[in-house]
């Protein structure tokens, strides 16, 4: 019965979600709103807010599988910068967007990425800067520009990192034990992996890489800190599109992102 409820529940989101996107975008020609509410699957529409669903409209509309489009916007409600990106699907692009940010020393205090039906990637990252706070309005060209030249392979993350990802002395302090889980249970199509750890520049990227280098596609993610500790939840598939049931392949991954995170951590503390 819970489980039927939560369907209803997701259902009605959905619609509504739809609803008010239609109502926003009232000067819009109806075959192009039809083509917007019909590209995206049900997490998109119950995991964004209203706002982000008019911005992604507007990226994705006339995109090219070419093209990557980003949105920057002060996010008062979080204390965050919000960017949104909208570019064609393909493995590793949650990587590399966290390393494009990394780069810029922007701090993810939560993330979302999902996939449209016509293989675009919708990836929405709340941001603050070094000071735990929201960029300032004159920084944000400077933060497009690193974001685009990482993406044009003008900069590679994984070399310019090594010598930003450094921890402050008070986070140096903190141990928060690692904790990672496998859930297959908890979505129909995807495993669920969850990553519990203690927080730093270039984390995120460590991890994504990671799996990404190991074969595995980040449907969907969802990233939530909490002071020093931080929980990256990953929706994924493997290459084949089959979930992670294999207990060899399960322990395989636990390992490398453990490595991951051990050896980000002490690059991070060794300076």
């Amino acid at each position: 019965l819970d489980h039927g409820l939560e369907a209803v529940n997701r259902d009605s989101a959905e619609t509504e979600a739809k609803k008010k996107l239609r109502a926003a975008l009232a000067d819009w020609d109806k075959k192009d709103l039809r083509h917007e509410t019909a590209r995206h699957y049900g997490p998109y529409w119950q995991g964004l807010p209203t706002d982000a669903h008019i911005v992604f409209a507007n990226l994705l509309k006339g995109i090219e599988t070419h093209e990557i489009r980003l949105d920057l916007n002060p996010d008062e409600d979080r204390d965050a910068t919000r960017i949104c990106f909208a570019l064609a699907d393909h493995p590793g692009i949650f990587s590399r967007l966290a390393g494009a940010l990394a780069l810029v020393g922007a701090n993810v205090v939560d993330a979302r990425t999902y996939t449209s039906s016509d293989g675009f990637a919708t990836a929405v990252f709340w941001v603050q800067d070094a000071d735990g706070h929201p960029y300032e309005a004159d920084r944000l060209p400077r933060l497009r520009r690193t974001i685009e030249r990482t993406f044009h392979g003008e900069v590679l993350p994984r070399k310019s990192l090594a010598d930003k990802d450094k921890m402050k002395k008070r986070e140096k302090a903190f141990n928060v034990p690692t904790s990672i889980s496998f859930d297959n249970e908890g979505s129909e199509i995807y495993t669920i992996i969850e990553v519990d750890t203690r927080d730093r520049p270039g984390l995120l990227y460590d991890l994504t890489r990671t799996l990404a280098e190991s074969n595995v596609y980040i449907a969907s993610a969802v990233i939530a800190t909490y002071g020093e500790q931080v929980v990256d939840t990953f929706y994924v598939k493997d290459m084949f599109g089959l979930k992670f049931h294999s207990a060899t392949k399960q322990k395989t991954l636990d390992r490398r992102l453990r490595a991951a995170i051990t050896a980000g951590a002490e690059r991070a503390e060794a300076k």
